[in-house]
């Protein structure tokens, strides 16, 4: 039975200061008609911060956000290890490597590891790297010289489905993702890590991963047609150069990681309402800022959070961030593992400058660190 999938939400990223001169100079047009992305021929998965906008009849705005930079402490780590969640478990010995592989029309790729709790999952890819057109493509993706997608340049689409226990119910929707890879001789290595908006995996699901397709555009088109949407204001988009379609489909058997964690606040200032839950790959906070007061008619507050671990600042960690302007209710998930009861964590609001990105002011900040383990069974 065909097994329908669900798109990704769509990313954007902030825009390169490059063009930004031209953007800034066409600013009232890009406001009231905003480059977009065209369905189906443009879709990007970035690593720099995402920032989605829906506005409803309440005037209530919902930011999405997504900071997946490398930080320092694990910038050496490949693929999935590069998530603190993720190097948590694997550090406390718990099994994430498979060897499965599936074949769709000449093209065989194997799933490497996969890790899940009920809220997130992680999974590294590889296949062999033989196609002339596709090492092309990836070398124009990778150039320095990139002026649209330069902080992008490991960036993958990839179109994926998630099932439990046979159903033919796709659960791979309400989902914040980031795909990169990275190329080693003549293997092409995928990782993808993802965020449901809530427990969508149940405790003791028996999984299968689809992957659907894999699709390069070209960049030095899609650079073009940026420099040339700036300039107007207007839609752009391309078609993907390559594609590599099927169903390629691979049995979990490893089962949602169920541990959790009492999560002590200390330190509060300005914020209220905080909750924090815990569990083995991140920790999901909700919270109120006083946003409303730093906000003015000209300028309403855009809310970032600056993330610290151990009194260190990590940009690494932060992987979705939700807030409403009205009502000041922020919820966000960070990196932090359950199993991770010695780091302590500092969460500050800021509010920014929306073009520059530029910290304004604080607004406030808390911290929190997990005081016990604990398994949900």
């Amino acid at each position: 039975m065909d097994k329908k999938k669900n798109e990704n939400i769509i990313q954007e990223k902030e825009i390169p200061k490059e063009v930004m001169e031209k953007l800034v100079q066409n600013r009232k047009s890009i406001l009231n008609n905003p480059i977009k992305q065209e369905k189906k021929k443009f879709k990007m998965r970035y690593k720099k911060q995402i920032i989605i906008t829906f506005t409803t009849a309440a005037a209530v705005i919902l930011i999405a956000m997504i900071n997946p930079q490398i930080n320092t402490a694990i910038k050496n780590a490949l693929g999935i290890s590069q998530d603190s969640g993720v190097a948590m478990i694997e550090k406390k010995g718990i099994q994430s490597e498979l060897n499965l592989t599936s074949t769709q029309n000449g093209r065989e790729i194997t799933l490497t590891k996969f890790v899940s709790t009920k809220k997130k999952f992680a999974f590294d890819y590889q296949f062999k790297l033989d196609d002339e057109k596709l090492k092309e493509l990836l070398e124009k993706q990778s150039s320095p010289d990139r002026v649209f997608t330069k902080n992008a340049t490991d960036a993958q689409h990839i179109d994926l489905g998630l099932f439990v226990d046979d159903s033919d119910e796709d659960i791979f929707g309400g989902v914040s993702s980031q795909s990169t890879f990275r190329i080693e001789g003549d293997i092409f290595y995928g990782s993808v890590v993802a965020t449901f908006n809530r427990e969508k995996i149940p405790e003791d699901a028996k999984l299968t991963l689809h992957i659907y397709k894999l699709s390069w555009q070209d960049a030095e088109e899609l650079d073009q047609a940026f420099i040339e949407a700036s300039n107007t204001g207007s839609p752009f988009g391309v078609d993907n150069a390559l594609e590599y379609e099927g169903d390629w489909r691979f049995d979990i058997d490893y089962k949602p990681l169920t541990q959790t964690a009492d999560t002590q606040i200390s330190n509060v200032n300005n914020i209220t309402d905080i909750k924090a839950t815990s569990d083995a790959l991140q920790t999901t906070i909700r919270f109120i800022a006083p946003l409303k007061e730093f906000s003015t008619p000209e300028k309403p507050c855009t809310p970032r959070i600056t993330l610290y671990k151990d009194g260190i600042e990590v940009e690494n960690q932060l992987f979705t961030q939700i807030s409403n302007s009205e009502t000041g209710e922020i919820e966000l998930s960070i990196s932090l593992s359950s199993l991770d009861t010695t780091s302590v964590y500092k969460i500050q609001v800021n509010d920014v400058d929306n073009f520059s990105g530029e910290a304004i002011k604080e607004v406030g900040f808390f911290e929190l660190q997990n005081k016990e383990s604990k398994s949900s069974k």
